[in-house]
């Protein structure tokens, strides 16, 4: 039995009365300001029952997060580590407080038990304790709280430890299970310098724009479930740092990162370090919430260094197999992390865009697919792999898969990113900014999402959004090659060819495509006819030899005025059940002028997406243009689906 203290305010009254009756029946005691007796001094009673309290749940609501009182109860017990919060209508906790794991009852009607509520009873504690009340104690309406033996616990925790270690297994707990982890930033060592590093780091990483609370971080010594060392040393015009992440009592290292940076660039460094500090901790943060089964130390080091850096180089044609084979090597030890499927087929997502045999990799997913529902496990990722296994032009499948991920899984980043992405295809780029910037305000620390809505703007026709977004990423993740190929891309299409050029030098942007887009580089430095008719010809010869991939000659034909020959491209378009990928590039600004023609209405029947939009009524954005030349419903009527 825990003693409970139970913060709130007045109005919301009612729901903390059922709330404590809840607990009182699950065996706990529960004090709150209703049972202040006439002639108490309030704050004085208060303060006690405080003081004695071995939980104190604080119920946030519109209302109490305005409340002195309750942010003053809720400190006291964040700062003893007893705090339970709860919140009754969604609201989120007031800063300060958003390092916690908040157990939502805003769906709880007051009868029965629902999974929120077993949560806070869980939370605050299984009973540990009994109240006995003697006969003198009973008159005086005083309870004398004593331990309850429990030495069968003693001997279950020795077995379960020496199973543990005789299985060269290794769990990791966090000490406070109702608790989200909790983290401590050290110096390396006891020099100067490598405090000084710590205490940037904290404070660096209390500053991040993180967009959950996967963690609760603490400075100086305390009971921690993970540890972040820093130290380093400066030589010369040579800055080198070294970070570790390591956890439990032997201190296993999970991660560990070295930087070496000439000191004239070493403005960005730190940043940079607590960044990835963030990001490896959020992985191991995973691992620690998770209870299916034993994960072994080795296991446990693959998954927090291929989650700390999975979508650093999503879309910068790097190959990503070494990754995608150790997270195959996870879940074939711990086959029901779902965080590690999440991961593995986020990364088989980005590999279909850049293997050669795409079906076989589709057919791999389907399969893997298969396997995790069978195990029962229900994540985002697992949606998105439904959408893209799909033929490309079932436009209406791909986005069915998204909505009912999204359905289920409203809070996954990768599900809103991919699903804007998507919006591309079929026009309506008003909603891909809108999508890919939710999954940035979910996951803000994602390179990949940060350097996705950068894109986004400009393919959507706000270029100066897209730098200034690009900024934004370049500051949070310097010298990551997806941000490095978000730069090249916009300066490719949108602003100067010069430092395109320059770019297109980096290893990653060099591939089948680097001859075509070096002359088109030029042309748009110098776009002199001979500079234009060398740029196109080059497209065509990829065109010729791959007649289903038309983005490269589309893009080129649009940007120079080439609109006749555009449309006879898509009129003839032969792509099969492969033509839906067509679409990717066609509402850039580049193509604004094809859809100007109403003869693009029948190349949009061709590809598919006139049938979506019919089904839909999710017509694309260019429809809604006052000065189009024409109505896109009645051309669109003209042609049988």
């Amino acid at each position: 039995m825990a003693r409970i203290f139970l913060s709130y305010v007045h109005d919301d009254q009612q729901r903390a009365r059922l709330i404590s009756a809840a607990l009182e029946r699950a065996g706990h005691s529960v004090w709150w300001d209703r049972q202040i007796k006439g002639g108490s001094q309030f704050s004085a009673e208060i303060e006690t029952a405080l003081a004695d309290a071995e939980r104190v749940v604080v119920l946030w609501s519109q209302r109490s997060v305005k409340s002195a009182w309750v942010r003053d109860e809720a400190a006291a017990g964040r700062d003893s580590g007893r705090l339970v919060p709860v919140t009754l209508d969604g609201t989120s906790p007031p800063l300060g407080f958003r390092q916690f794991q908040t157990i939502d009852l805003s769906r709880w009607a007051g009868r029965g038990r629902s999974g929120a509520l077993n949560s806070l009873i869980q939370a605050v504690g299984a009973p540990e304790t009994k109240a006995v009340t003697d006969k003198a104690d009973s008159k005086a309406g005083r309870v004398t709280w004593q331990s309850t033996p429990r030495r069968w616990q003693f001997f279950v925790a020795m077995i379960a430890a020496l199973l543990l270690l005789i299985g060269g297994g290794w769990w990791l707990r966090n000490p406070n299970s109702s608790e989200i982890p909790v983290v401590a930033v050290e110096p390396a060592n006891g020099s100067p310098a490598a405090q000084q590093l710590a205490r940037d780091l904290s404070l660096r990483l209390a500053d991040l724009p993180t967009g959950d609370d996967a963690f609760q971080l603490i400075s100086g010594p305390g009971r921690s479930d993970l540890v972040l060392q820093v130290g380093g040393s400066d030589r010369g015009q040579q800055l080198s740092r070294d970070l570790s992440l390591m956890a439990g009592k032997e201190r296993w290292i999970l991660w560990s990162a070295n930087w070496q940076q000439p000191a004239s660039q070493g403005a960005t460094l730190p940043q940079q370090i607590a960044v990835e500090a963030q990001r490896a901790v959020s992985c191991a943060a995973d691992a620690l919430s998770y209870r299916r089964e034993q994960i072994r130390q080795d296991t446990l080091k693959q998954y927090v260094s291929g989650c700390t850096g999975f979508d650093s180089a999503y879309g910068a044609n790097q190959d990503n197999s070494a990754t995608v084979k150790l997270f195959e090597q996870v879940v074939a030890k711990a086959p029901n992390f779902e965080a590690a499927w999440a991961k593995l087929i986020a990364l088989e997502i980005d590999e279909l865009w850049a293997v050669e045999d795409s079906s076989a990799l589709q057919r791999k997913m389907a399969s893997q697919i298969k396997k995790a529902q069978d195990l029962g496990l229900d994540f985002g990722e697992l949606y998105a792999a439904k959408a893209v296994i799909l033929s490309p032009s079932d436009f209406i499948g791909i986005f069915r898969a998204f909505d009912e991920g999204l359905r289920r899984h409203p809070d996954n980043a990768l599900l809103y990113r991919w699903r804007g992405e998507r919006w591309m295809y079929v026009g309506r780029m008003n909603d891909s900014v809108a999508d890919v910037t939710h999954a940035v305000q979910l996951d803000p620390l994602s390179p990949a999402n940060q350097q996705t809505l950068a894109s986004a703007y400009a393919y959507a026709g706000n270029s100066e959004a897209g730098y200034a977004q690009l900024k934004k990423a370049e500051q949070l993740w310097p010298g990551a090659p997806t941000v490095i190929s978000a730069r090249y891309r916009l300066d490719l299409r949108f602003g100067d060819p010069r430092e395109a050029k320059l770019l297109l030098q980096q290893p990653f942007e060099q591939g089948p495509l680097e001859a075509e887009q070096a002359a088109f580089i030029e042309a748009r430095i110098d776009p002199s006819p001979s500079n234009i008719e060398r740029s196109i010809a080059e497209d065509r010869k990829i065109y010729q030899q791959y007649p289903a991939f038309v983005a490269q000659i589309v893009q080129t034909l649009g940007q120079f005025g080439r609109k006749d020959e555009v449309l006879d491209i898509l009129l003839h378009y032969s792509g099969g059940e492969q033509s839906g990928l067509a679409a990717e590039v066609l509402f850039r600004p580049a193509l604004k002028d094809v859809w100007r023609d109403p003869r693009s209405m029948a190349a949009a029947a061709h590809l598919g997406l006139l049938q979506y939009w019919k089904a839909t009524g999710n017509w694309p954005d260019f429809c809604s243009d006052p000065t189009l030349p024409y109505n896109c419903k009645k051309e669109a009527s003209k042609y049988r689906i």
